[in-house]
Protein backbone atom coordinates (compact mmCIF):
# COMPACT_ATOMS: atom_id res chain seq x y z
CA UNK A 1 0.00 0.00 0.00
CA UNK A 2 2.89 2.40 -0.70
CA UNK A 3 0.45 4.66 -2.57
CA UNK A 4 -2.26 4.20 0.04
CA UNK A 5 -3.60 6.26 2.92
CA UNK A 6 -3.61 5.70 6.67
CA UNK A 7 -6.23 7.63 8.63
CA UNK A 8 -5.87 8.15 12.37
CA UNK A 9 -8.98 8.80 14.47
CA UNK A 10 -8.08 9.19 18.13
CA UNK A 11 -11.69 9.67 19.23
CA UNK A 12 -14.10 7.73 16.97
CA UNK A 13 -17.83 7.92 17.51
CA UNK A 14 -21.15 6.37 16.65
CA UNK A 15 -23.10 9.21 15.06
CA UNK A 16 -26.70 8.96 16.28
CA UNK A 17 -28.62 11.26 13.94
CA UNK A 18 -32.20 12.21 14.73
CA UNK A 19 -34.39 13.95 12.15
CA UNK A 20 -37.26 16.15 13.35
CA UNK A 21 -39.59 18.41 11.41
CA UNK A 22 -39.04 21.41 13.69
CA UNK A 23 -36.79 21.19 16.77
CA UNK A 24 -38.23 22.96 19.82
CA UNK A 25 -35.81 23.28 22.80
CA UNK A 26 -37.13 22.31 26.27
CA UNK A 27 -40.05 20.41 24.72
CA UNK A 28 -40.92 16.90 23.65
CA UNK A 29 -39.70 16.41 20.08
CA UNK A 30 -40.72 13.35 18.10
CA UNK A 31 -38.26 11.87 15.64
CA UNK A 32 -39.32 11.35 12.04
CA UNK A 33 -36.31 9.16 11.33
CA UNK A 34 -33.20 7.91 13.11
CA UNK A 35 -29.85 6.85 11.65
CA UNK A 36 -26.70 5.31 13.15
CA UNK A 37 -23.32 5.60 11.44
CA UNK A 38 -19.76 5.05 12.55
CA UNK A 39 -17.82 8.28 12.47
CA UNK A 40 -14.92 10.39 13.53
CA UNK A 41 -12.98 12.56 11.10
CA UNK A 42 -10.37 10.03 10.04
CA UNK A 43 -12.94 7.25 9.66
CA UNK A 44 -15.08 9.55 7.53
CA UNK A 45 -12.09 10.23 5.28
CA UNK A 46 -11.54 6.48 4.85
CA UNK A 47 -15.22 5.96 4.01
CA UNK A 48 -15.14 8.58 1.25
CA UNK A 49 -11.84 7.27 -0.11
CA UNK A 50 -13.44 3.82 -0.33
CA UNK A 51 -16.30 5.29 -2.39
CA UNK A 52 -13.68 6.85 -4.67
CA UNK A 53 -11.99 3.47 -5.06
CA UNK A 54 -8.84 4.33 -3.12
CA UNK A 55 -7.56 1.93 -0.45
CA UNK A 56 -6.92 3.11 3.09
CA UNK A 57 -6.35 1.69 6.54
CA UNK A 58 -8.19 3.11 9.55
CA UNK A 59 -6.22 3.46 12.79
CA UNK A 60 -7.09 4.82 16.21
CA UNK A 61 -8.69 3.73 19.48
CA UNK A 62 -11.86 1.66 19.89
CA UNK A 63 -13.65 0.73 23.11
CA UNK A 64 -15.95 -2.14 24.09
CA UNK A 65 -18.23 -1.64 21.09
CA UNK A 66 -15.33 -2.12 18.67
CA UNK A 67 -16.94 -5.01 16.79
CA UNK A 68 -19.63 -2.74 15.33
CA UNK A 69 -16.94 -0.45 13.88
CA UNK A 70 -14.87 -3.33 12.55
CA UNK A 71 -17.87 -4.88 10.80
CA UNK A 72 -19.00 -1.60 9.24
CA UNK A 73 -15.51 -0.78 7.97
CA UNK A 74 -15.02 -4.29 6.64
CA UNK A 75 -18.30 -3.97 4.73
CA UNK A 76 -16.93 -0.74 3.23
CA UNK A 77 -13.74 -2.63 2.25
CA UNK A 78 -11.58 -0.56 4.60
CA UNK A 79 -8.67 -2.25 6.36
CA UNK A 80 -8.45 -1.64 10.12
CA UNK A 81 -5.72 -1.74 12.74
CA UNK A 82 -7.18 -0.17 15.88
CA UNK A 83 -5.90 -0.27 19.45
CA UNK A 84 -8.53 -1.76 21.76
CA UNK A 85 -9.09 0.21 24.98
CA UNK A 86 -11.32 -0.21 28.02
CA UNK A 87 -14.42 1.92 28.22
CA UNK A 88 -16.97 2.56 25.51
CA UNK A 89 -16.46 4.36 22.23
CA UNK A 90 -18.47 7.55 22.42
CA UNK A 91 -21.83 8.34 20.85
CA UNK A 92 -22.40 11.74 19.24
CA UNK A 93 -25.98 12.93 18.94
CA UNK A 94 -27.03 15.12 16.02
CA UNK A 95 -30.55 16.55 15.81
CA UNK A 96 -31.37 17.63 12.27
CA UNK A 97 -34.07 20.31 12.15
CA UNK A 98 -35.59 19.81 8.70
CA UNK A 99 -37.89 22.81 8.98
CA UNK A 100 -35.20 25.35 9.87
CA UNK A 101 -32.34 23.52 8.10
CA UNK A 102 -30.31 23.48 11.31
CA UNK A 103 -28.32 20.93 13.28
CA UNK A 104 -27.85 20.65 17.05
CA UNK A 105 -24.93 18.45 18.13
CA UNK A 106 -24.00 16.88 21.48
CA UNK A 107 -20.62 15.13 21.50
CA UNK A 108 -19.50 12.80 24.29
CA UNK A 109 -15.87 13.05 25.51
CA UNK A 110 -14.82 9.47 24.68
CA UNK A 111 -12.93 6.82 26.68
CA UNK A 112 -9.80 7.56 28.71
CA UNK A 113 -6.56 6.60 26.92
CA UNK A 114 -3.69 5.33 29.07
CA UNK A 115 0.01 5.56 28.22
CA UNK A 116 0.33 1.91 27.17
CA UNK A 117 -2.50 2.26 24.64
CA UNK A 118 -0.95 5.45 23.31
CA UNK A 119 2.42 3.77 22.82
CA UNK A 120 0.71 0.93 20.95
CA UNK A 121 -0.92 3.42 18.58
CA UNK A 122 2.31 5.31 17.94
CA UNK A 123 3.91 2.00 16.97
CA UNK A 124 1.06 1.19 14.57
CA UNK A 125 1.10 4.65 12.97
CA UNK A 126 4.87 4.48 12.51
CA UNK A 127 4.61 1.06 10.88
CA UNK A 128 1.83 2.08 8.49
CA UNK A 129 3.47 5.41 7.64
CA UNK A 130 6.36 3.48 6.12
CA UNK A 131 3.89 1.80 3.74
CA UNK A 132 1.55 4.68 2.89
CA UNK A 133 1.88 7.86 0.86
CA UNK A 134 -0.41 9.87 3.16
CA UNK A 135 -1.17 9.78 6.88
CA UNK A 136 -4.25 11.73 7.98
CA UNK A 137 -4.59 12.75 11.64
CA UNK A 138 -7.95 14.29 12.33
CA UNK A 139 -10.60 15.05 14.91
CA UNK A 140 -10.87 15.71 18.62
CA UNK A 141 -8.67 14.43 21.44
CA UNK A 142 -9.97 11.79 23.88
CA UNK A 143 -9.39 12.15 27.64
CA UNK A 144 -5.90 11.17 28.77
CA UNK A 145 -3.96 12.40 25.74
CA UNK A 146 -1.96 15.65 25.72
CA UNK A 147 -2.48 18.24 23.01
CA UNK A 148 1.02 17.39 21.70
CA UNK A 149 -0.27 14.01 20.48
CA UNK A 150 -0.89 15.08 16.88
CA UNK A 151 2.49 16.79 16.79
CA UNK A 152 4.20 13.54 17.79
CA UNK A 153 2.25 11.43 15.29
CA UNK A 154 3.06 13.85 12.47
CA UNK A 155 6.76 13.80 13.39
CA UNK A 156 6.85 10.00 13.45
CA UNK A 157 4.98 9.68 10.14
CA UNK A 158 7.27 12.19 8.44
CA UNK A 159 10.32 10.21 9.57
CA UNK A 160 8.92 7.28 7.57
CA UNK A 161 8.53 9.43 4.45
CA UNK A 162 4.75 9.87 4.54
CA UNK A 163 2.97 13.10 3.68
CA UNK A 164 0.90 14.15 6.67
CA UNK A 165 -2.51 15.82 6.70
CA UNK A 166 -3.81 17.59 9.82
CA UNK A 167 -7.48 18.42 10.38
CA UNK A 168 -8.02 19.54 13.96
CA UNK A 169 -8.89 22.63 15.94
CA UNK A 170 -7.90 24.55 19.05
CA UNK A 171 -4.73 23.64 20.88
CA UNK A 172 -4.37 20.34 19.00
CA UNK A 173 -4.19 22.27 15.71
CA UNK A 174 -1.82 24.85 17.13
CA UNK A 175 0.66 22.29 18.44
CA UNK A 176 0.27 19.98 15.46
CA UNK A 177 1.40 22.82 13.20
CA UNK A 178 4.74 22.84 15.02
CA UNK A 179 5.54 19.53 13.28
CA UNK A 180 4.95 21.16 9.85
CA UNK A 181 2.42 18.79 8.25
CA UNK A 182 2.20 18.56 4.46
CA UNK A 183 -1.40 19.79 4.37
CA UNK A 184 -3.89 21.34 6.79
CA UNK A 185 -7.63 21.79 6.31
CA UNK A 186 -9.10 24.12 8.96
CA UNK A 187 -12.45 25.76 8.49
CA UNK A 188 -12.61 29.54 8.69
CA UNK A 189 -13.66 29.52 12.37
CA UNK A 190 -10.85 27.15 13.36
CA UNK A 191 -8.37 29.38 11.55
CA UNK A 192 -9.74 32.42 13.37
CA UNK A 193 -9.28 30.59 16.67
CA UNK A 194 -5.70 29.74 15.70
CA UNK A 195 -4.71 33.26 14.67
CA UNK A 196 -6.91 35.33 16.95
CA UNK A 197 -7.90 37.37 13.88
CA UNK A 198 -11.28 38.14 12.32
CA UNK A 199 -10.94 36.51 8.90
CA UNK A 200 -14.55 36.20 7.76
CA UNK A 201 -15.19 38.95 5.25
CA UNK A 202 -11.55 40.07 5.24
CA UNK A 203 -9.91 38.81 2.06
CA UNK A 204 -6.58 40.51 2.76
CA UNK A 205 -6.25 39.09 6.28
CA UNK A 206 -7.13 35.59 5.05
CA UNK A 207 -4.57 35.72 2.24
CA UNK A 208 -1.96 37.01 4.68
CA UNK A 209 -2.54 34.08 7.05
CA UNK A 210 -2.30 31.60 4.16
CA UNK A 211 1.02 33.13 3.09
CA UNK A 212 2.33 32.87 6.67
CA UNK A 213 1.42 29.18 6.88
CA UNK A 214 3.04 28.45 3.51
CA UNK A 215 6.16 30.35 4.57
CA UNK A 216 6.32 28.17 7.70
CA UNK A 217 6.79 25.12 5.47
CA UNK A 218 3.27 23.76 5.03
CA UNK A 219 2.83 22.71 1.39
CA UNK A 220 -0.95 22.94 1.08
CA UNK A 221 -3.40 25.06 3.09
CA UNK A 222 -7.11 24.55 2.46
CA UNK A 223 -9.64 26.70 4.30
CA UNK A 224 -13.28 25.66 4.08
CA UNK A 225 -15.84 28.44 4.44
CA UNK A 226 -19.21 26.70 4.17
CA UNK A 227 -21.52 28.28 1.62
CA UNK A 228 -18.76 30.77 0.74
CA UNK A 229 -16.63 27.99 -0.75
CA UNK A 230 -12.99 27.45 0.11
CA UNK A 231 -9.44 28.70 -0.32
CA UNK A 232 -6.74 26.45 -1.76
CA UNK A 233 -3.20 27.71 -1.16
CA UNK A 234 0.14 26.22 -2.19
CA UNK A 235 3.47 27.46 -3.51
CA UNK A 236 1.88 27.47 -6.97
CA UNK A 237 -0.68 30.07 -5.97
CA UNK A 238 -3.79 30.81 -3.93
CA UNK A 239 -7.18 30.01 -5.41
CA UNK A 240 -10.77 30.75 -4.40
CA UNK A 241 -13.08 27.82 -5.05
CA UNK A 242 -16.82 28.46 -5.24
CA UNK A 243 -19.32 25.76 -4.25
CA UNK A 244 -22.01 24.24 -6.40
CA UNK A 245 -25.51 25.56 -5.80
CA UNK A 246 -27.24 22.57 -4.23
CA UNK A 247 -30.00 21.92 -1.74
CA UNK A 248 -28.13 21.14 1.48
CA UNK A 249 -29.55 18.18 3.37
CA UNK A 250 -26.85 17.69 6.00
CA UNK A 251 -23.40 19.28 6.38
CA UNK A 252 -22.03 16.63 8.78
CA UNK A 253 -18.81 15.17 7.34
CA UNK A 254 -18.56 17.72 4.52
CA UNK A 255 -15.06 18.79 5.56
CA UNK A 256 -13.94 15.16 5.83
CA UNK A 257 -15.23 14.50 2.30
CA UNK A 258 -13.19 17.49 1.13
CA UNK A 259 -10.03 16.08 2.73
CA UNK A 260 -10.64 12.71 1.07
CA UNK A 261 -11.22 14.34 -2.32
CA UNK A 262 -8.04 16.40 -2.03
CA UNK A 263 -5.93 13.38 -1.09
CA UNK A 264 -7.46 11.30 -3.87
CA UNK A 265 -6.75 14.02 -6.42
CA UNK A 266 -3.18 14.66 -5.26
CA UNK A 267 -2.31 10.96 -5.14
CA UNK A 268 -3.49 10.61 -8.74
CA UNK A 269 -1.23 13.50 -9.77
Amino acid sequence: MNNGVATVTLNPAIDHTIFVNTFIPYNLNRAEAVEYHIGGKGINVSKVLSILGQPSVALGFLGRNALYFEEELKAAKIETDFVQVSGRTRTNIKVIDKGNLGCTEINEPGPYIDSASWEDLVEKVTSWAAKCEYVVVAGSMPPGLPYDSYKLLIQEAKKQGAKTVLDADGEALKRGLQAIPFMIKPNIHELEGLTGKQLSGSKQELLSVCHELLSAGISVVVVSMGSEGSIYASQEGIYRVYPLKLEVKNTVGAGDAMVAGLIHGMSKG
